[in-house]
Parts: structure tokens; sequence; C-alpha cells
């Protein structure tokens, strides 16, 4: 019976839909017809899908310091100095933390700035191995005192 209905209705908007849709030997293919003015196929600038730098945001109160533009683009040429950069952050924060015992905002989230300093003033000029080679202690240090900063934190609702 649901078949049978169906069948019928599209019986009878066939004829319907069939007048409404254009012959396409009609339409001049040099000319085309204007788009709607509230309609998005004029703008043809493409979405920016990725952007360089990271913005600065809020977490529980605090400032976090977005990342500088050469640490989120994805250039292999500079992996080993990002990983590097990325690693001695980590551990900054950590052990000032823990060494501190508290979780302040400009300990919890260094600025990006000082980091890059620390690491041009001891390892420019290094190459590729010796770079990859440096961030070893920076993570071992890192995953010793990660859990007692968290926990730090989190007694400081941080």
């Amino acid at each position: 019976m649901k078949h049978a209905l169906l069948g019928l209705a599209l019986t009878f908007a066939m004829p319907a839909l069939a007048q409404t849709v254009p012959d396409l030997r009609d339409l001049d293919p040099n000319k085309l017809p204007p788009a709607p003015a509230d309609s998005a196929a004029q703008d043809l600038t493409l979405p920016e899908f990725y952007t360089s730098a990271e913005p600065d945001r809020e977490v529980n109160g605090c400032i976090v310091p977005g990342r500088p533009d050469w640490l989120v683009e994805m250039n292999p040429a500079t992996t080993n100095e990002r990983a590097l950069v990325n690693a001695m952050y980590q551990h900054r924060w950590s052990t000032a933390v823990v060494t501190e015992e508290d979780c302040a905002c400009a300990l919890r989230y260094p600025d990006w700035d000082d980091v890059i300093a620390d690491f041009e003033a001891r390892y420019a000029g290094l190459g590729r191995q010796e770079l990859f080679e440096a961030v070893r202690p920076y993570h071992a240090e890192h995953h010793q005192q990660v859990s007692k900063a968290r926990a730090i934190c989190r007694e400081h609702n941080r």
C-alpha cells in the first residue's frame, strides 16, 4: 500500500518537475546568468584553513602565549630545532613549578621568547644530529617531574 501511494505521487509529480527543468539547448554558452546578490558564488577567495601563528588564549585564568610562526609551520628543515625548543619549553615549566612548588601563570606558561633566546644561546649552529641528541635530556627530566608539577597545578586549580 505504501509503495502504491509513493508510485501514484511520483506519477503526478513528474510532469510538474519536468516543467521546471530548463532546456539546456536554450542556454547560450557564452553568457552566464548573473548570480544572486546574496550568493556565496561571487566570493572566490579561498578560506583560511591554516594560520601560521597561534593566538594567545586563556586557560584556567592564565594567558597562554601562542607559539611563534616558525614553531607552528610544518617545515621539514626546522624539525629538529622545533623539537628541541618544544622540549625546552616543556622542561622549563615542569622544572619551575616543581622548584617553586607553585603553579603561577608565569611558571606554568613561560614566555616563548625566553625559551627561544635560551635555545639560540646554547644550540645555535649545531647540526641536525646534535640537535636531535640534545632533546633527550630535556624529555627525560620533564618526564621525571611532570607528574609532580601536574599535582601541584591541580592543587592550585590550574
